[in-house]
Parts: C-alpha cells; sequence; structure tokens
C-alpha cells in the first residue's frame, strides 16, 4: 500500500517526460513535484521536504557527457542524506550505471536504482520497492 505522505520530486529537462514520470508516480498514490533543471531541483529541495528524487540523467541538452543528473544525485547525497535518488536515462552506459550504484571512496551510492527509459513501465514498482527499504531504516 503507497503512503501519501511519501514526496517525490523527479527532475527531467524535457517536459513530456517530466509529465510522463510525474503522472505515473500521481495515478499510484504518490505526492510529486517536478523540476525541469538542476537548479530548480536545488530550488524545491531546499524549501519542501522529499524523500525520493526521480532524476534524468541528462538535465540539460548541452549536457555531452551526460552526467548531470549523477551530479545533482550526488549534491542530494551530500546535502540531503536521507532523499533516495532513482537515475533514470535514455543515454546509460554501463560506466554511467556503474558512477550511479557502486559506492565511491567515501562508501556512500549516489542512487538506489538505475533504470534506462525503455523500462519506464516499471518505474512504480522501483519507487515503492526504494521507499520500502528507506522506511525500514
Amino acid at each position: 500500500m503507497v503512503n501519501r505522505q511519501h514526496r517525490i520530486l523527479v527532475v527531467d529537462d524535457l517536459p513530456d517526460w517530466r509529465e510522463t514520470l510525474g503522472g505515473l508516480l500521481v495515478d499510484a498514490g504518490y505526492h510529486v513535484l517536478v523540476a525541469d533543471s538542476y537548479t530548480s531541483a536545488l530550488g524545491l529541495l531546499e524549501a519542501k521536504q522529499f524523500d525520493l528524487a526521480v532524476l534524468d540523467m541528462r538535465l540539460d541538452e548541452t549536457d555531452e557527457a551526460n552526467t548531470s543528473g549523477l551530479d545533482l544525485a550526488a549534491e542530494i547525497a551530500h546535502r540531503w542524506p536521507a532523499v533516495m535518488a532513482v537515475i533514470i536515462t535514455g543515454y546509460g552506459t554501463q560506466d554511467t550505471m556503474r558512477q550511479a550504484m557502486e559506492p565511491d571512496v567515501h562508501g556512500h551510492v549516489l542512487a538506489a536504482d538505475y533504470i534506462p527509459k525503455t523500462q519506464i513501465d516499471e518505474l512504480v514498482q522501483i519507487v515503492r520497492r526504494v521507499l520500502a527499504q528507506q522506511d525500514t531504516r
């Protein structure tokens, strides 16, 4: 059963994807706010409390490295360690998945999960699992 108190931040630079991701999570019973950029996401994180952030890997068309979502996940982990992150991407590689999912030198993991946009139908299940794990901490 969904805890309607869970707040989820969805960050994607593309309006269609923000609407799709946010809609899936709202339909599943979550309270969702959306942001269109790294900067707007930080503003919402500073103003509101979230349990989870769903972050696109590439948050800007000029992001040639396709890692601005990982940069945001790192900032969230540093500034809001209770907020879990799920990375969603259309530009995933084994290297970016490793960066997101393996502990860094300090033992921090940037993302609780990593999902290609081609598997979007699994998002709600992943969010439920991550939030359930968070609730048992």
